[in-house]
C-alpha cells in the first residue's frame, strides 16, 4: 500500500512538471513571435533579447525531461528548435541556429546523465540484494542449528524460554544492545552463576575484548577485560568448555589466571560466525560443582541463539559502514562527514572547546595519473589515506572530493591543529611510493581554520579551511597555511 502511495504521487508529480513545462514552452513561444514581429535588425537590444528567450526554452526542456522522456525528445526539444531555426530565419542571422544544436546537445547530455544514474542504482540493488542474501542464509542457517536444538527444548522444561529468546535477540540490530542482552537473558536462564562475561576476538590479534557483563550478586565491573585461560581455551578448540572446580582441573594452571581467588566453577561456549569463533560466552560461579553438562547443553543453546544474532547484527554494522564509507580508502563519505561536522560544531559551542579543520589536497594528482594511470593513483589514494587516518587517528578523516580529504579535529586548538596538519605533510612526502622501481613524488597541501579562533560558523570554518588550502597550493604547494 505505502509503495502503490509513493508510485502515484511520483506519477502526479511527473505529470504536474509536464503541465508547467508546456504552459513555460507556450509563454516561450508567444513571446519569441512577438520579438520577431517587432525585430529590428539594427538594435542589438532585440538581439539579445531574443537570445534570452531561446535560452529560456532549455527550461522547458528540462522540466520535460524531468515529466517525461520521451515527450522532451520528440517534443519539446524539437519546439524549441523550431523556433531556433524561425529567429535565424527571419533575423537572417545564422547564429540562432546554435541554440538548435544546443538543445540536441542537452538531450544527449540528459541521456547520459540518466546512463550514469541507473548504473549507480543497478549497483547499490546489487549491494541490497547481496546483503538480503547473506541475511537469508543466516536465517536459514539458524534454522538448521534450531532443528539440531529441538531435542534439548522438549527434554528440559526450562528450555522452552529459548523458543522467546531468538525473538528477542531478533529485535534489535545493534551490537552493543544486542551484546547486553545476551548476557542479561544468559544469567537468567543460567541462575547458579554469578558473572556471565561476553567476549569477542580481534582477528587480527588473537586477543579477546570484554563486550559486555551481567552479575546477579555482586556490583561493580569485572577486572577481566582481555579474556582469560579458559576463554582462550574455548577460542583455540572451539568447543565447549566445562570445568566443575578450577582447583582441581589439571587442564589449567590458576596462577597465569587473573580472575578473582573466589572463582571455582567456569562454563563457556563459543560464538561462531561463518564458521569462525568470533567470541565466547561464559558463566563463573564461586562454589564448585555449580553446573552440569545440562547447563552445558543449554548455554550451547544460547551461544547458538546468540550467534546467529550476532551474525545479523554484523552484517546489518557492514551494511551501514558501506552507506558512509568510501570503498577505495575506506575513510568516511562527504556526506556523512557533513553530519559530523554539524554535531562536532553543536558540541563544541555547548562545551565551549575548540574544534579544527584540515582541509587536504594531494599536490599534481592529475600529472600522477596522466603517467602511471588510474590504478597506480588509486594505490597512491589509498596509501595517503591510511597515512591520513593514522596521523589523525582522535579525528574524524573523510574523503572530501576525488583527491581531496577532510580532517575534523575536535577539542583541538587551532595551532594543535596546525601541528597535526604538518605531520600529515611530512608523513606523505615520506611515503616513498615505487612503482616499476620508480619513486612517485607525492605531496600534499593543507589548509586550517578553526572554531572559535577564525569563526563560529560551520559553512565559514569550511570556506576558510579550503581558502588556505589554495593558498598553499598558489605558494608553492607541500605546506601548510593557517594557525600562524
Amino acid at each position: 500500500m505505502k509503495q502503490l502511495v509513493t508510485s502515484l504521487q511520483q506519477s502526479w508529480t511527473k505529470q504536474l512538471v509536464l503541465v508547467v513545462g508546456f504552459l513555460v514552452l507556450f509563454f516561450l513561444g508567444y513571446l519569441c513571435l512577438l520579438i520577431l514581429n517587432d525585430f529590428s535588425t539594427t538594435s542589438v537590444r532585440w538581439s539579445l533579447l531574443l537570445a534570452v528567450v531561446l535560452l529560456a526554452f532549455f527550461i522547458a526542456t528540462i522540466l520535460a525531461w524531468s515529466g517525461s522522456r520521451i515527450l522532451s525528445i520528440v517534443f519539446f526539444s524539437p519546439i524549441a528548435s523550431v523556433f531556433s531555426i524561425l529567429a535565424a530565419w527571419v533575423t537572417s542571422k545564422p547564429s540562432f541556429l546554435l541554440f538548435a544544436a544546443a538543445q540536441a546537445l542537452l538531450c544527449f547530455l540528459l541521456f547520459l546523465l540518466d546512463q550514469k544514474k541507473n548504473a549507480e542504482v543497478v549497483a547499490l540493488n546489487v549491494e541490497i540484494e547481496k546483503a538480503t542474501n547473506e541475511k537469508n542464509d543466516m536465517e536459514l542457517a539458524f534454522k538448521d542449528e534450531g532443528t539440531s536444538i529441538s531435542v534439548f527444548f522438549e527434554k528440559y522444561t526450562s528450555y522452552y524460554n529459548l523458543r522467546n529468546l531468538a525473538t528477542e535477540f531478533s529485535t534489535t540490530l545493534s551490537l552493543k544492545e544486542l551484546t547486553q542482552m545476551i548476557v542479561s537473558k544468559t544469567m537468567e536462564l543460567l541462575p547458579h552463576g554469578i558473572w556471565c562475561l561476553l567476549f569477542f576476538a580481534e582477528p587480527e590479534t588473537g586477543s579477546l575484548s570484554l563486550m559486555a557483563s551481567k552479575s546477579l550478586e555482586r556490583e561493580g565491573k569485572h577486572k577481566v577485560k582481555s579474556g582469560d585461560l579458559f576463554d582462550f581455551w574455548v577460542l583455540r578448540n572451539k568447543q565447549s568448555l566445562i570445568v566443575m572446580d578450577v582447583q582441581k582441573d589439571f587442564r589449567f594452571d590458576l596462577e597465569k589466571t587473573k580472575e578473582e581467588d573466589d572463582l571455582r566453577s567456569v562454563v563457556a561456549s563459543p560464538l561462531i560466525h561463518e564458521g569462525k569463533v568470533v567470541g565466547t560466552l561464559r558463566v563463573n560461579s564461586s562454589k564448585p560443582l555449580a553446573f552440569s553438562t545440562d547447563d552445558l547443553r543449554l548455554l550451547d543453546a544460547i551461544s547458538t541463539l546468540a550467534s546467529s544474532a550476532i551474525s545479523n547484527a554484523i552484517l546489518f554494522q557492514k551494511t551501514e559502514e558501506l552507506a558512509i564509507r568510501d570503498s577505495l580508502t575506506g575513510l568516511y563519505v562527504q556526506r556523512y562527514f557533513m553530519q559530523r561536522l554539524a554535531e562536532e560544531h553543536r558540541r563544541s559551542l555547548l562545551t565551549n572547546t575548540p574544534l579544527t579543520l584540515l582541509m587536504c589536497d594531494l599536490d599534481h594528482f592529475k600529472i600522477c595519473n596522466d603517467k602511471y594511470g588510474h590504478g597506480v593513483g588509486d594505490y597512491v589514494l589509498t596509501k595517503t589515506s591510511e597515512v591520513i587516518a593514522q596521523k589523525a587517528n582522535d579525528g574524524i578523516v573523510a574523503r572530501y572530493g576525488g583527491e581531496e580529504f577532510a580532517v575534523l579535529l575536535p577539542k583541538t586548538s587551532l595551532e594543535e591543529g596546525r601541528k597535526f596538519a604538518e605531520s600529515i605533510r611530512t608523513g606523505v612526502a615520506d611515503m616513498n611510493l615505487m612503482v616499476r622501481r620508480e619513486t612517485i613524488p607525492n605531496t600534499i597541501s593543507i589548509g586550517v581554520a578553526s572554531i572559535p579562533v577564525d569563526t563560529l560558523d560551520p559553512e565559514e570554518l569550511i570556506r576558510l579551511a579550503d581558502k588556505r588550502l589554495y593558498q598553499a597550493k598558489t605558494n608553492g604547494r607541500n605546506q601548510v597555511c593557517g594557525g600562524v
